[in-house]
């Protein structure tokens, strides 16, 4: 009978043990996957913020990139009326100098 109690103590001892170890070492995977996951997230963070900057940079840029589009039509607008205009007072001068060469050679020469 002393040796079936002795057995049934040790058995409990075990138990209490094994549970007490298993415990110990869940909690000790659970925090450090804790500490994993608020590694993670602030990680995880501080690069969604640096994406959210050069999207913002990005899209600066491209409205920068619009309204310079819309000044280089405006420009280009404006080189062709100024070439139109220069065209117009080439052949212009081409007729005036015409004119001159025409009215030189018909003057007497010494």
């Amino acid at each position: 009978m002393a040796a079936m109690a002795l057995l049934a103590w040790i058995s409990l001892l075990f138990l209490i043990v094994a549970l007490a170890g298993s415990i110990s070492v869940a909690v000790l995977r659970g925090l450090r996957v804790w500490r994993a996951f608020r590694a993670f997230s602030g990680a995880a963070s501080t690069a969604l913020e640096g994406v959210l900057a050069t999207a913002a940079d990005a899209e600066r840029h491209a409205v920068s990139l619009s309204e310079r589009s819309e000044r280089l039509t405006a420009a280009l607008g404006h080189l062709q009326v100024s070439l139109a205009h220069s065209a117009v007072l080439r052949s212009a001068a081409t007729d005036a100098r015409a004119s001159l060469l025409s009215f030189r050679s018909a003057l007497p020469r010494k």
